[in-house]
């Protein structure tokens, strides 16, 4: 996973088209179809000053004070050939505990643990809306990052090697192959400022104890939170 790091004034829709056109015209010679995706993240924390009621406070216990949830979208495709209608859209939810650096899957699991938020306030939410394709053995990805107001926040790119679903296993291609759009986007017009900044989706995985297993929607959820984190935070 990684994001492009711009200064603000250069951070505009007009650059982010300019960037990702830049990436599929070097990425994706052969055309190939590209699919609508998304992820919203939202991050609840406790609300200190709300008043509690026996109830409540039963229903909240062990509920940590501060709750990601990240919304994972796969958009069906549409084609002019056929006349069938689209099918729905392909919707999970996982909630992830930062602090305490769980994570639940499940919607019968989720929606038990979000209804026991009952102080809680949605303090943070980012969408990330894009498009993505498959190149040879690798999948692309990538999108814009939007805030609850609706305003550009930046780039985020995403890489998967499909033969092999261990992060770590997988790390040096995805190296190579993430430093290849490093270049190609330093070399677009709207790149001034800019660089690409990895999140070591192995690490921050492996920090939730997933890093022996298949990569799946937790860890993906656990890469958007972290990367959204980050770019909110200026950091690394």
């Amino acid at each position: 996973m990684m994001y492009w790091r711009q200064p603000a004034a250069q951070r505009t829709m007009k650059s982010y088209l300019a960037l990702s056109e830049a990436v599929r015209a070097e990425l994706n010679p052969t055309d190939s179809r590209v699919h609508r995706w998304s992820a919203e993240v939202s991050a609840r924390r406790k609300n200190v000053n709300a008043e509690e009621g026996m109830f409540v406070s039963l229903t909240a216990a062990g509920v940590a004070d501060e709750v990601f949830t990240c919304t994972l979208v796969d958009h069906p495709e549409t084609s002019k050939e056929t006349s069938s209608a689209p099918t729905a859209a392909n919707e999970r939810q996982v909630v992830v505990l930062r602090k305490e650096r769980e994570v639940m899957e499940g919607t019968t699991r989720v929606k038990e643990y979000l209804a026991r938020c009952k102080t809680h306030v949605v303090a943070h939410r980012s969408k990330v809306d894009g498009v993505g394709w498959w190149c040879g053995d690798f999948a692309v990805r990538i999108g814009r990052v939007e805030n609850a107001q609706g305003t550009y926040a930046g780039l985020v790119c995403e890489v998967e090697y499909a033969p092999v679903r261990d992060v770590n296993v997988a790390d040096a291609l995805l190296a190579e192959y993430a430093n290849a759009i490093g270049e190609c986007l330093s070399r677009a017009d709207a790149a001034s400022g800019g660089s690409l900044v990895h999140v070591n989706t192995g690490e921050c995985v492996g920090a939730y104890g997933l890093g022996t297993g298949a990569f799946g929607d937790a860890h993906a959820a656990v890469a958007y939170v972290s990367t959204v984190m980050t770019m909110q935070s200026g950091g690394l």
